[in-house]
């Protein structure tokens, strides 16, 4: 049986921008954990008798949060509390991308400085984590590989990168950000076949070099480390794709 739904505090009824009411409700309740993700919410009937609205301001306020990827309508099923923290940073950073005329090399510019902080994250923590997930995405790039296994493989190293930062933001920042860099390099390999061994196969010794240097706990060899890959994969990047 579903819990009985309750406003919150602040919710007030207001003849002008019930949608708008209802829907910064609902919002603040999930982004408060007060609704947690997987929460089904109650039928649109039951919402516009709760909130004392009509049922097309009801569904004015869901496909609002829906766009906000808040939550997902299932055609049979009702609506359920999503709240994915990647979806909702992918959303953020687009339209400040959108909004400011944001180019490629801006966006490396700020992968660096992430992977740079995770780094420095790793190598602050007297306990230090495994390197072992890491050391296999670097060391599995070979020149054989599919576009699909090269795209897997860089998602994967770069993901894990980040993931030793234990930074909750820094990873749904990154998130975003390595899909940024991975869909030019998808772009470049549209137009070139050869794109994706160009673009990720000669940065394998500068991946395992940010291994290596992780793992010998060096903050000024890591730095350069990434520095390096950063540069020649900006490089390679913005080569290929403007070809």
């Amino acid at each position: 049986m579903a819990e009985p739904f309750e406003s919150g505090e602040a919710y007030q009824r207001i003849r002008t921008g019930a949608a708008d009411q209802v829907l910064h409700d609902i919002r603040d309740q999930i982004l408060s954990g007060r609704l947690r993700r997987g929460t089904r919410l109650p039928s649109e009937k039951e919402l516009a008798a709760h909130y004392a609205v009509s049922s097309p301001t009801i569904r004015e306020a869901i496909r609002a949060l829906s766009a906000m990827n808040l939550v997902s309508v299932r055609h049979g099923a009702g609506t359920y509390v999503v709240a994915e923290s990647s979806a909702l940073m992918a959303s953020a950073i687009n339209a400040v991308v959108e909004l400011e005329r944001v180019d490629l090399p801006e966006m490396f510019d700020l992968s660096e400085v992430i992977y740079l902080k995770a780094a420095q994250n790793l190598l602050s923590d007297p306990q230090g984590r495994s390197l072992s997930a890491l050391r296999e995405a670097a060391e599995a790039f070979d020149p054989a590989m599919s576009d699909e296994q090269f795209e897997l493989t860089l998602r994967r190293f770069l993901t894990e990168l980040v993931a030793l930062s234990g930074n909750k933001l820094l990873i749904a920042i990154a998130g975003h950000l390595i899909e940024v860099q991975i869909t030019a390099a998808r772009r470049a390999a549209e137009r070139t076949p050869e794109a994706w061994r160009r673009i990720a196969g000669p940065l394998r010794d500068e991946r395992v070099a940010i291994v290596e240097a992780l793992a010998q706990r060096n903050g000024e060899a890591t730095e350069k480390a990434i520095r390096r890959y950063m540069e020649r994969g900006r490089e390679l990047v913005t080569r290929h794709a403007a070809e």
